[in-house]
């Protein structure tokens, strides 16, 4: 359930975590001199600062359409809005925060602090805590870093460059960008500053690894609708460029498994059980695929009680659908359909289950006999 947002500024919901207090307040102290006044007036300082800064972004959300909502939390805050925004739009909306904190409050601020009017140390403390929030800041926002403002516009420029593949390009350059940083943060004793760098190489790091794994599949759920489709040399091909790739775990597993697949379905048996050991031990193969090897090799009894079992019992995946393929490919959907109905409720359950899969496989006529099976019960 989402929470309500704690005050609401010009019909835009604002929502302020706890976290963002603490953090704030940590960047803020001193240690050599850590004054509560001027505690104070950093946190205030920088609670409207970010604030202004989430509101650009929320103007120009709303400029085109969407509405805004703004969380302030931990560094910083987020503003998100429900909607798909073009490269150019995004730079927009990435670019009127840190410029709307500049030019509000960061260029007034420097201006008073150059023209010397101000004759008390505490005013010029605070001034130049204005400046540092708002001027350093933002141009730090700037740096071409995701999940910085300056990354999010480096991003929406690949995209315009590479035709919407430059999220992967800036999440790089991101890594590679901070990497230096850090390194130079570090040589010059800027312990946070090279802390932050981490982070972000970090974020960056794992958004590339959840990418590739998405990618690898995608490419699998092509390979398992080619299988579907009775075509395991192109499926085959598919499988091999992800192997190529050299996954690791689940997506080995599965993608060792199509291989298998595939080569069990041109008759190729021994080539199928290779692929298994060469990915071994990640590829256990799953038991739906090891009842169709049973079919293929003839032994009908062993295959169609395992495959019962395997649909009653195994959790749900696409290997369940090649398992009616190859039920009804060898002749065998019925007697499947028959041991399933011994098993009691969970084979009814799975009983139908394999009508369906028949169905959408393109196999009516024993999706058909399968229902007839099911409606006498």
């Amino acid at each position: 359930m989402a929470r309500r947002p704690q005050l609401t500024i010009a019909g835009i919901p604002v929502r302020v975590e706890p976290t963002f207090f603490v953090i704030i307040a940590l960047l803020g102290v001193n240690p050599l001199d850590p004054d509560l006044l001027f505690i104070g007036t950093w946190i205030a300082i920088a609670f409207v600062s970010i604030l202004v800064h989430e509101l650009g972004h929320a103007a120009a959300f709303r400029l085109y359409g969407i509405r805004p909502s703004i969380t302030l939390h931990g560094f910083g805050g987020l503003t998100a809005g429900n909607g798909v925004l073009s490269p150019a739009r995004r730079i927009v909306v990435s670019l009127t925060g840190p410029l709307s904190a500049l030019a509000m409050l960061g260029l007034p601020a420097l201006w008073l602090d150059l023209s010397g009017v101000l004759s008390s140390v505490e005013a010029r403390t605070i001034v130049s805590q204005v400046v540092w929030i708002n001027i350093g800041w933002s141009l730090l926002n700037l740096l071409p870093i995701l999940p910085l403002d300056g990354g999010q516009v480096f991003a929406a420029v690949a995209d315009l460059l590479t035709g919407g593949r430059g999220r992967r390009v800036a999440e790089v350059f991101s890594v590679a960008l901070a990497a230096v940083l850090g390194i130079w943060a570090l040589r010059s004793g800027l312990v946070v500053g090279a802390v932050l760098a981490a982070m972000f190489a970090a974020m960056n790091l794992s958004s590339l690894a959840r990418a590739r794994s998405d990618e690898l599949a995608a490419q699998l759920q092509d390979a398992h609708r080619l299988l579907l489709a009775h075509r395991p040399e192109d499926a085959e091909e598919v499988v091999q460029r992800v192997l190529a790739s050299r996954p690791t775990g689940d997506t080995l597993a599965w993608a060792a498994e199509l291989a298998a697949w595939a080569r069990l379905w041109r008759g190729d048996s021994a080539g199928a059980e290779l692929v298994l050991r060469r990915c071994a031990p990640a590829a256990v193969p799953s038991h739906c695929y090891r009842a169709a090897e049973a079919l293929a090799a003839g032994r009908t009894d062993e295959g169609v009680a395992l495959m019962a079992w395997a649909l009653a019992n195994e959790p749900p995946g696409p290997a369940k659908s090649l398992a009616a393929v190859a039920a009804a490919g060898s002749g065998q959907a019925m007697a499947v359909a028959r041991e399933l109905l011994l098993i009691g409720p969970p084979g009814v359950q799975a009983a139908g289950l394999l009508r369906q899969l028949l169905e959408h496989a393109g196999y009516r006529a024993e999706a058909l006999s399968v229902g007839q099976l099911l409606a006498r019960l």
